[in-house]
Order: C-alpha cells, then sequence, then structure tokens
C-alpha cells in the first residue's frame, strides 16, 4: 500500500503539490542540450541589427523589385518638357542643368519612340534656340515648331486636345552630355478650365498611360536598358522650320550674254 502524501506546508500556507517530471513515451531518446549554440539573448541590441543586416546582405537581389515611376512622385522642380500642338517648352530646370547650352539639336528615333537633346553651336545644322540669355541667366521660351509636333503627335498616336509632359533624364554618351526623354512616359494634360462661380482658373490634373496601373514601374533590368542609347542606330535630326520661317532662297549665278 502507497504511503499517505504528507502535507509538508507550514502553518498558514497553502499546499503545492510537486511537480511531476512526466516520462517519455516508450522507445523516445533525449536528445542533449546543445551548449555550443549562443543564445539570441545573449546578444545586444545593436548585435542583433547588425546580424540581421549581414544576412539580408549576403542574400539581397535585384530580382522581383521594380523601379519606381518618377511621375509617381512630386516632380514639380525635375527636368521636364511639354509638348503642345504647335509648340515645345523645356522648363527652367532642364535648362539650368544643360550647362551652358544656348543652342540645342533634336533628335528623335522612331522606332524606340525616345527622343533626345543636345547642346551645339548656334551655327550648327538644325541648331535650335531653345532659351532666352538675359545677362548671366537663361530662362525658357516657347519654341514654335507645329510641323514637327504634328508628326509628334501623329507618330505617338496622342489626343491633339492634350498637352504631353515628359520627365527627362540626364545621360552622358561617347563622353556628351544629353537629355533622354521616352516618348512613352508621358502625363497627359486637357487644357485649363475657369470655374464658373469665382473665374479662377482649375489646373487640370495629370493623366497617366492606363498600363501603369498594373504596376510600380520597371524592372531593374529593364530600367537600366531603357538609359542606353546609340545615337547611331535610329535617331535622325527632325526638321525644326515652321511656316514663319521662310525657305532659304537657293543662290544662283547671274548669267551674262
Amino acid at each position: 500500500m502507497a504511503e499517505p502524501m504528507q502535507n509538508w506546508t507550514q502553518p498558514g500556507q497553502s499546499y503545492r503539490p510537486p511537480v511531476m517530471q512526466r516520462p517519455p513515451y516508450p522507445g523516445a531518446q533525449q536528445q542533449p542540450r546543445p551548449t555550443n549554440i549562443p543564445f539570441v539573448s545573449a546578444l545586444s541590441r545593436e548585435e542583433r541589427q547588425e546580424a540581421k543586416r549581414l544576412a539580408e546582405e549576403a542574400s539581397f537581389s535585384f530580382d522581383g523589385y521594380q523601379v519606381v515611376r518618377r511621375e509617381f512622385i512630386s516632380h514639380r522642380y525635375d527636368p521636364a518638357m511639354t509638348v503642345r500642338g504647335d509648340s515645345i517648352t523645356f522648363n527652367n530646370s532642364c535648362i539650368t542643368k544643360l550647362e551652358d547650352a544656348t543652342y540645342i539639336q533634336f533628335l528623335i528615333n522612331p522606332v524606340e519612340r525616345k527622343l533626345a537633346i543636345r547642346p551645339c553651336d548656334e551655327g550648327a545644322r538644325d541648331a535650335v534656340r531653345w532659351c532666352v540669355v538675359r545677362g548671366d541667366k537663361r530662362k525658357s521660351r516657347e519654341i514654335k515648331c507645329r510641323p514637327f509636333t504634328e508628326k509628334l503627335y501623329e507618330l505617338m498616336g496622342w489626343d491633339p486636345r492634350y498637352r504631353y509632359k515628359l520627365q527627362g533624364m540626364r545621360i552622358i554618351h561617347n563622353g556628351e552630355t544629353l537629355y533622354l526623354f521616352d516618348l512613352d512616359a508621358k502625363e497627359a494634360f486637357l487644357p485649363q478650365t475657369k470655374d464658373p462661380e469665382t473665374g479662377k482658373r482649375k489646373a487640370p490634373k495629370a493623366i497617366l498611360p492606363t498600363e501603369w496601373q498594373s504596376n510600380f514601374g520597371m524592372d531593374v533590368d529593364e530600367h537600366a536598358a531603357s538609359t542606353r542609347i546609340d545615337l547611331t542606330e535610329g535617331f535622325v535630326a527632325p526638321e525644326m522650320r515652321t511656316p514663319q520661317e521662310p525657305e532659304p532662297m537657293p543662290e544662283t549665278a547671274e548669267v551674262t550674254v
């Protein structure tokens, strides 16, 4: 017969049953507790952060990442070009960041649908004055070029009611500084309207391409490839003369009889 359990409590204390160790199930083997692995709790906060950083650094890859489009973020003061039905305008940020250029050439790749501008001398062929010089400052000016913009609208299938804004990217090509514009990455704006009650002008909201709704931007590799250009492949200098600029008269030799 089992001996009765003795009450070892002191007067005024509640009874606490002894802790019973559950025996392992039949066939189970007792695993020794490792003693050579440091516990996380033994690390300081700085050491845990450093261990996490090293783990992320060792396993990081650009696979699956997308570069968020600049058009999704405020870019009011970034270099930009605005195209209308009869003109092109560059903002002052674009002009001031292209060093001291007063004249430029337009180069367009109809296949890749990209437009590049590069500085040139005043007397260079197809040179276009893109700014107004006042003392040591250069300001934006409207470049009238209806024949060019009409062809541009036709190439891109743009709606003539809209003006289009494109963000510029400054790149270096063969030691030459250029601005590159992706014509597919555009923001469309309807003309400004007036509030019938207050008479104030209402700024229209940008209309972004519908295909942008399904992603944040390009994959990293695609994004890097989009900045690589070869001016000898596909880029041409468009004719910028407007109807207000008459064709130069050809030189003729005086004939005597």
